[in-house]
C-alpha cells in the first residue's frame, strides 16, 4: 500500500529558545526561572548541563538553519525568549534580541521555511516569577502586552503563532509533581495556576485576532493518553 502525502504537507520538527539558544544570561538577557534553578540546584538537571549551553542556536541558528534545508524542511517551530526580548518582563524591548530573533526569521524564510513561532515554552521571566509567576494576574496582563509586542515586531512574516507549549506541564510539574521549578506541591495553587495560563491564552488570542493579521494562531498542546484502572469501575 503506497500512501502519498499531500502536495502542501507540512514537514518539520520543533525547538524552543531556552531549549537550544544557549547564552541564558547575555546580549541582554535576563534570568529565568530555569537559570535561578540551575544556579540553585544543578543536580537536577541532566548531566549538569544548564541553560547556558544547550545547543548553542543563538551562535549557531544560520547553520542550524542550513541543516533544516538539507533535511527538506518547510516548516520550522521554536519560541521566543520572553526574558530576552523584555528582560524585565515589561517595558522596554532588547534590541538585540530583535536583532536575532529577525536573523532567524529572515533566514528560515530565505530558505523557503515556514517560521511556526511560539510564545512560551516553561521560560518565565523570573522578574515575573517574583511577582507570583503564573499565579498572579499582573503576570498575565504582563505576558499579553508581551505577545502582542511579539505581533508587532515579527507578524509581517511570522503567519502561525502559538501561545504556549503543553500549558498542562508548568502545571504538573511545577506545583503538583515537584519535576520543575518553583517545585510547589499545592493543588489549590496549580488551579490557579492552570486558570491564570488558560486567560493569558486567552488574552493573546484575542489581541492577535484584534490586529487583523493574515495569519493563524492556537496552542500546541501535549498527548497524554489515559487508561482506566479497571475494566470494572465501581
Amino acid at each position: 500500500m503506497k500512501y502519498a502525502f499531500p502536495e502542501h504537507f507540512w514537514w518539520g520538527s520543533a525547538a524552543s529558545g531556552p531549549q537550544t539558544e544557549g547564552e541564558a544570561l547575555n546580549f541582554g538577557k535576563s534570568e529565568t526561572i530555569w537559570d535561578r534553578w540551575f544556579a540553585e540546584q544543578p543536580n537536577r538537571f541532566h548531566h549538569g548541563v544548564g541553560p547556558q549551553n544547550t545547543s548553542t542556536f543563538y551562535q549557531r541558528w544560520k547553520q542550524d538553519i542550513a541543516l533544516l534545508k538539507k533535511l527538506n524542511h518547510n516548516t520550522f517551530r521554536t519560541s521566543i525568549s520572553w526574558a530576552r526580548l523584555i528582560p524585565d518582563g515589561t517595558g522596554e524591548v532588547n534590541p538585540l534580541a530583535v536583532e536575532f530573533y529577525n536573523k532567524v526569521i529572515d533566514e528560515l524564510l530565505a530558505q523557503g521555511i515556514k517560521p511556526f513561532i511560539n510564545l512560551y515554552h516553561f521560560d518565565m521571566p523570573m522578574v515575573m516569577q517574583e511577582k507570583g509567576g503564573w499565579e498572579s494576574r499582573e503576570v498575565v496582563d504582563a505576558y499579553a502586552a508581551y505577545a502582542n509586542t511579539c505581533f508587532e515586531l515579527f507578524g509581517d512574516r511570522v503567519k502561525h503563532w502559538f501561545t504556549f507549549n503543553e500549558p498542562v506541564v508548568p502545571v504538573e510539574c511545577g506545583y503538583l509533581y515537584d519535576y520543575h521549578y518553583p517545585n510547589v506541591v499545592d493543588f489549590n495553587r496549580a488551579v490557579t495556576v492552570a486558570y491564570h495560563t488558560m486567560l493569558a491564552h486567552a488574552k493573546a488570542v484575542k489581541a492577535y485576532h484584534a490586529r487583523n493579521d493574515d495569519g493563524q494562531i492556537g496552542i500546541i498542546l501535549n498527548l497524554t493518553p489515559s487508561y482506566p484502572r479497571s475494566a470494572k469501575p465501581g
